[in-house]
């Protein structure tokens, strides 16, 4: 065999490893999701929080606090995490309001995100009755 046939080999084969490589890495990724929240509410200035109940999230059972409305944030999730989780919980507090709650499970919450890439949540606040002194 002469030397350019040996060199055409060895780049096709070192091709198609950086190739397969290159795809393994990027199969690897597919169980992330980047999720994008647009919460607001009316009136605006209510607190937003959300919280993950069950699973292997190193977070599980703490609320994390996004802002105050409107909140517009990105947050990573991983399918494997959610698919173990109880509940995905969002919750929505501003003073002289009851708190308002929204709720899915793991697999329920990845299927949303997966299909529109964003939450979207806007919930009209009711107002608590006032406290007589």
């Amino acid at each position: 065999m002469n030397d350019n046939k040996c060199w055409q080999i060895f780049f096709r084969c070192t091709w198609l490893a950086v190739f397969l490589a290159t795809l393994a890495a990027l199969s690897g990724c597919s169980g992330q999701k980047t999720v994008n929240f647009k919460i607001n509410s009316v009136p605006k200035g209510a607190h937003v929080l959300y919280q993950v109940v069950g699973g292997s999230n190193s977070c599980q059972g703490q609320w994390i606090y996004l802002g105050s409305t409107p909140v517009q944030g990105i947050r990573e999730f991983d399918k494997g995490q959610l698919e173990g989780t109880d509940k995905v919980i969002l919750k929505i507090m501003h003073s002289g309001y009851y708190d308002q709650t929204k709720e899915w499970d793991g697999p329920g919450f990845w299927e949303e995100i997966e299909e529109r890439e964003v939450v979207f949540w806007t919930p009209e606040l009711v107002p608590a009755p006032m406290e007589e002194k």
